[in-house]
């Protein structure tokens, strides 16, 4: 029988009963990572991935849903994030060229994480949110890689920080392919993952609701919409 892992909620641990009793404990808030294996081993090298116990805090990430997290004096925090106003679009519909968007980060240090020490932002016409959420990642990780500390990157994105600590290493050591067919992003996946490799043994991640009780969280999403609001034809 295959064992499921479950991170992330308070079901987190590994499970050998039938996907049909494991499945409900994956229909919580906030979503968990999920993930089905052959054997008991695989599984619990993943969890163990996941959860830090390997020691690899660069291959998982820590949620904090109310936005609340003990900071370490020494370690500087890059909140992240990106997005689109794609205005008139419908459901499902593509991002049109005059659509703006925007990433943008803000840099504190552990021992005040009320003022940040460095911020920037970026905006593009018809570009994806998506693509925005990965230039802020991409944008961290280059500021990261100037200091010597130790940097934890904050994010609102599920879809970042399922690819920054898992999938990417599953399309990397495919050839850079996936089953399910094209690699959305493929480029910049590419680059973020170049860049982790570099960083990887001082590198954690946390996720926080967006647009809630986080301070970074909030102070990014404005830094964003200024830029979008200051991008002219």
């Amino acid at each position: 029988m295959k064992t499921y892992a479950i991170v992330g909620n308070q079901f987190e641990g590994l499970y050998t009963k039938p996907w049909s009793e494991v499945q409900r404990y994956t229909h919580t808030k906030p979503a968990p990572k999920y993930k089905g294996f052959a054997t008991r081993a695989e599984a619990q090298a993943w969890f163990d991935d996941q959860t830090g116990a390997s020691g690899n805090t660069a291959r998982q990430y820590v949620t904090a849903y109310d936005g609340q997290f003990n900071a370490e004096p020494s370690r500087y925090y890059i909140f992240t994030d990106g997005g689109s106003r794609n205005t008139g679009n419908v459901a499902g519909g593509h991002v049109r060229p005059t659509d703006k968007a925007a990433w943008a980060i803000a840099i504190y240090r552990g021992d005040d994480m009320q003022t940040p020490v460095f911020t920037d932002s970026g905006a593009f016409f018809g570009r994806t949110n998506n693509e925005m959420e990965i230039l802020g990642l991409i944008n961290a990780l280059l500021q990261m890689a100037k200091v010597s500390e130790p940097v934890t990157i904050v994010s609102d994105s599920k879809y970042v920080l399922d690819t920054v600590t898992d999938w990417m290493y599953n399309w990397q050591s495919n050839g850079w392919r996936k089953a399910s067919g094209e690699i959305a992003n493929l480029t910049a996946w590419q680059q973020v993952y170049e860049l982790v490799q570099q960083v990887q043994d001082r590198l954690a991640f946390i996720w926080v609701k967006g647009h809630a009780t986080s301070a970074g969280n909030i102070r990014v999403d404005q830094l964003l919409n200024d830029a979008m609001d200051q991008l002219k034809k």
